[in-house]
């Protein structure tokens, strides 16, 4: 069998290459190893930000309910065992290595027949394969990239499809309309599957998505905001009441708690099927819930944050929590960015509102280079420093940070981890 640190070499070291053509290498493993997703019940989670603290709110919400609940979610953070959860914890090194060795001749078969599995694939299904395994009553399964063409979209019709806030990402495989991207997206919601949608779509994007569900007969719960009141927004989170019912969500700003009614949504299309989940259940996973790298606090002395606005919409997403939260405060941002990505307007919103700014380098062979971040930056913020390794980038922070100062690393997730342990060590 192969040791852990093995099975961790054989998934990354898959192809990149492939992932935009089709669903054939999938369907052909998934059919040698038995189908297991058609063994299991999913929530599909599809959208351009907030699908992380999403899918993990449910899953939260689904376990301490009593049922054996899956997470997928990507990327990792810190561990890639992150990706694969079951229970809220992470799947064992051993049980990861068993699985990638019994696959093993699946995906050696598939790569003969018609091609190698790219990393993403591999990954999805050594999941669905290991949650059949472990008879899972649901698993919360969130897309990568679209809806329709992604790689995850392989499974039947989810219990629930969920669609979470949608913007401009990724418009050379989606598209560069709000239209187009909503309707691939929306290629999540099947026939005979219950749908619980954002509250907040841009108008563009959710005719595209109405259109799709009259098309395949599914009637969307979008939550009713005349029904929340929003109470303290603050660093810790906020308290809202929704139907009546009161909440606090840990995550901080205010489109989490838009997206806690996408999981309200949920629970109230879960429960016209059938399931029923206790309030209490409900209102105290919602409390519990922490998500790596999603405003997360690491450090209150300087108060040192963690942020993946690796989008426009994420970047919006934390400035309204700059603007509604940390008013006062002198904000240093460290932010490291992916070149694929509408870059510059995400970082000259945030740079305008930070008294310095520091720009690295994310560790990926698509990241932008740190120099030319605080270029855009230099236009609008006048304390601007480059330095190549996210790492260095926050230590330096640290070092330097003065009283009344709040550091935040943002931008792309595959340098919050790295930031991330810099912080806490």
């Amino acid at each position: 069998m192969m040791t852990y640190d093995e099975a961790l070499a054989f998934i990354h070291g898959a192809t990149r290459v492939g992932a935009r053509d089709g669903h054939a290498r999938m369907e052909r493993v998934l059919e040698i190893i038995g189908d297991p997703h058609r063994k299991l019940k999913f929530i599909h989670v599809a959208g351009t930000n907030g699908k992380g603290s999403t899918a993990t709110m449910t899953a939260n919400i689904l376990t301490r309910a009593g049922y054996k609940t899956g997470l997928f979610v990507s990327p990792y953070v810190v561990d890639f065992r992150e990706r694969i959860q079951l229970c809220g914890q992470l799947i064992p090194k051993d049980e990861l290595a068993r699985v990638v060795t019994e696959l093993q001749p699946a995906f050696a078969q598939v790569k003969a027949e018609i091609a190698e599995c790219t990393e993403f694939e591999t990954v999805t299904l050594i999941a669905l394969y290991w949650y059949a395994q472990q008879g899972c009553d649901y698993v919360v399964l969130e897309a990568g990239i679209g809806g329709l063409t992604d790689k995850t979209n392989v499974i039947p019709a989810p219990a629930v499809a969920v669609l979470t806030s949608i913007s401009f990402d990724h418009v050379q495989i989606l598209g560069d309309t709000l239209e187009a991207i909503a309707s691939n997206k929306a290629g999540i919601i099947k026939s005979g599957s219950h749908a619980a949608l954002y509250c907040d779509l841009p108008e563009e994007a959710k005719a595209a998505v109405l259109a799709h569900c009259a098309k395949v007969g599914v009637e969307p719960n979008i939550p009713d905001l005349t029904q929340l009141e929003i109470g303290a927004v603050t660093g810790t989170g906020s308290d809202f009441t929704y139907k009546g019912r009161s909440y606090h969500v840990p995550l901080i700003g205010r489109h989490q708690v838009y997206n806690t009614l996408t999981v309200l949504a949920v629970c109230e299309e879960l429960a016209a099927q059938g399931i029923e989940l206790a309030y209490e259940d409900v209102r105290a996973a919602i409390a519990e819930t922490r998500f790596v790298g999603r405003c997360e606090v690491l450090r209150e002395d300087p108060l040192c944050i963690i942020d993946g606005a690796h989008n426009i919409d994420g970047a919006q997403a934390l400035c309204r929590v700059l603007d509604e939260v940390m008013t006062g405060k002198r904000i240093t941002l460290v932010m490291g960015m992916l070149e694929d990505k509408d870059y510059k307007e995400s970082i000259t919103m945030l740079a305008s509102r930070a008294h310095r700014f520091i720009a690295v380098t994310p560790d990926s062979y698509r990241s932008l280079a740190a120099e030319k971040t605080a270029e855009i930056a230099s236009a609008v913020c006048g304390n601007v420093t480059a330095m190549d390794k996210p790492a260095e980038g926050a230590l330096h922070a640290l070092r330097t940070a003065e009283e009344n100062e709040v550091i935040i690393a943002c931008g792309s997730l595959y340098m919050i981890g790295e930031v991330k342990e810099a912080l806490l060590g």
